[in-house]
């Protein structure tokens, strides 16, 4: 069975959408699966039993360009091909629920736990930018998206989500970029091999809390919601301003407890590089969503505190004070992220994938 990847190497999600594909290949080829990326739309793209779409490919295409993505996947449909669109933007939220009537299935790396909520039409396009905007009156602009119909629901899926990527520091070095860039273009030819440092949780650390923020965000609720948290952590004696990244994963790695705020999305790669790090992370309640794989599973590998913040401060002191407890969070979180990527874990990542393409 031939499955074509349309998508690009552009973003980390894109990276951490196509490198799980890659890494697991030898699990493909065993079944009887042959993946192809493509990473520009041509007749080619066609010829194939599946296509995956990694909806990047087509971000610049919906203000000006719409047409041509429903053209595109009318010709797909014309030729009688399963299509799974990957919706690989940030949040529990969707903005292209227009595809719908074109695609077997639509699949982001986090979805509501119950699907009736993308009936909701949230005035911020987030579920979290609504409750922060509300709490700071941050002057969030109002969004209107189409909305699925009811007999979309069931063909919302799960992808997976980006932890399958290397989130160390080694991922800045030139020789790192170079190898990122060109693995799609030789898939082909070489094996991928998903191999990450981790640090381990049990050694000493001499920093209790780490809480590095950027306030560069373009969603003034976010910004807002961060300087609440710089403010509770500079009651705390908690350091936030930037610093240089090698020495931001020393202190990570120094660190006894991650600090993981949301972002553009509830899930962010600095959740990734807390966990790699050995720190427990620490982060807004996430009982809305689920995600594969199951990293995030609050008071075991992750500690929650509330949205308005009101008990952060108590839940890291709770933390610094049960060593023991902390070290089970940092511990889990690291043997679930281990297991996913092992060769056992690629297995079953490839047998999950056949799975999704075999039912669409």
């Amino acid at each position: 069975m031939i499955i074509n990847v349309l998508t690009n190497n552009s973003c980390p999600n894109s990276k951490a959408f196509n490198c799980p594909i890659l890494a697991s290949n030898i699990f493909f080829d065993e079944k009887g699966y042959r993946f192809v990326f493509h990473f520009k739309i041509s007749p080619k793209v066609f010829n194939c039993d599946a296509l995956l779409i990694n909806s990047n490919v087509f971000r610049f295409h919906w203000k000006s360009k719409k047409d041509k993505i429903f053209e595109f996947l009318d010709i797909a449909r014309t030729n009688k091909l399963k299509i799974l669109w990957f919706d690989t933007t940030d949040s529990t939220w969707c903005t292209q629920f227009e595809v719908m009537p074109y695609v077997d299935l639509l699949l982001k790396s986090q979805v509501f736990k119950d699907r009736r909520m993308y009936l909701q039409r949230f005035r911020t396009g987030r579920i979290f930018t609504d409750i922060f905007d509300d709490l700071y009156l941050s002057g969030e602009k109002e969004e209107f998206f189409p909305l699925p119909t009811e007999g979309d629901l069931s063909r919302i899926k799960i992808s997976w989500n980006t932890c399958f990527e290397n989130y160390t520091e080694s991922r800045f070095r030139l020789t790192a970029r170079l190898h990122q860039k060109t693995r799609p273009l030789l898939s082909g030819i070489l094996r991928e091999n998903l191999n990450i440092r981790f640090t381990p949780p049990d050694i000493k650390r001499d920093i209790k809390v780490s809480c590095r923020l950027g306030l560069s965000h373009s969603r003034p609720s976010i910004v807002t919601h961060r300087k609440h948290v710089i403010e509770i952590m500079g009651r705390m004696g908690v350091p936030t301003s930037k610093i240089s990244l090698p020495d931001y994963f020393s202190e990570l790695r120094n660190s006894q407890i991650g600090i993981g705020p949301f972002g553009v999305g509830e899930i962010t790669l600095r959740d990734f590089e807390i966990i790699i790090c050995g720190a427990a992370l620490v982060k807004p309640e996430m009982c809305h969503l689920e995600t594969w794989p199951s990293l995030f599973q609050e008071d075991k590998t992750y500690i929650s505190h509330k949205w308005d913040l009101s008990d952060l401060e108590d839940k890291i002191f709770r933390l610094i004070y049960s060593p023991e407890h902390r070290l089970s969070i940092a511990i889990n979180a690291q043997k679930i992220y281990k297991d996913q990527i092992s060769p056992q874990g690629l297995a079953c990542f490839a047998e999950r994938l056949i799975k999704l393409i075999e039912q669409s």
